[in-house]
């Protein structure tokens, strides 16, 4: 199977699951683009994550840098069509639909249920990213002093990535200074 359909089938499934956003599917984006794909290392796909959150627009436009590595711009531009199309599709079908699709008295308990689908999927997703992120003490208290910033002040999650990773050179800078090894 050429590069190109392998991309563009692992992130048409993915696209289908998107219920939530990106941090929804991010448990089964990491097994496939680094387990399963060997796409990306754990790095890679952490660090892919944090550019996604960065840059305007959508979180999944991360899918990109994967792509890029597996078939470079063709790749790119492929998994960029193939996670956001399913969305798209079913927007549109729902859209034609919705008058009919508003009446319906499934439509509470779909929305309920799809709820807790994407909070399930968000708290997978959490945990792949801090699985992969976390790895020492010093990035533990990161992580958590982000959390509690983000709980409290609720400020762009950009902003806090930048902060964290500012603290996160600072931290490592002080730790080589202190311990006589270059950081």
């Amino acid at each position: 199977m050429s590069d190109l359909v392998n991309l563009a089938l692992v992130f048409l499934r993915l696209g289908l699951l998107a219920v939530g956003g990106s941090t929804g599917i991010l448990a089964e984006l990491e097994r496939q683009v680094v387990r399963e794909q060997g796409w990306l290392s754990p790095q890679q796909f952490a660090d892919s994550f944090a550019l996604g959150q960065l840059t305007p627009g959508p979180a999944l436009l991360m899918v990109m840098f994967a792509g890029f590595r597996v078939a470079g711009v063709p790749g790119a531009i492929v998994s960029l069509f193939a996670i956001f199309l399913p969305s798209a599709l079913i927007t549109c079908l729902v859209t034609a639909n919705w008058e009919r699709l508003r009446r319906s008295p499934w439509l509470v308990s779909v929305q309920r249920g799809l709820a807790a689908v994407a909070f399930g999927l968000t708290a997978a997703g959490a945990y792949s990213i801090v699985r992969v992120a976390v790895t020492d003490v010093g990035s533990a208290a990161i992580a958590l002093v982000a959390v509690a910033v983000l709980w409290r002040w609720r400020l762009p999650p950009a902003l806090v990535i930048l902060l964290g990773g500012l603290g996160a050179l600072l931290v490592g800078t002080a730790w080589g200074t202190l311990s006589g090894r270059p950081s």
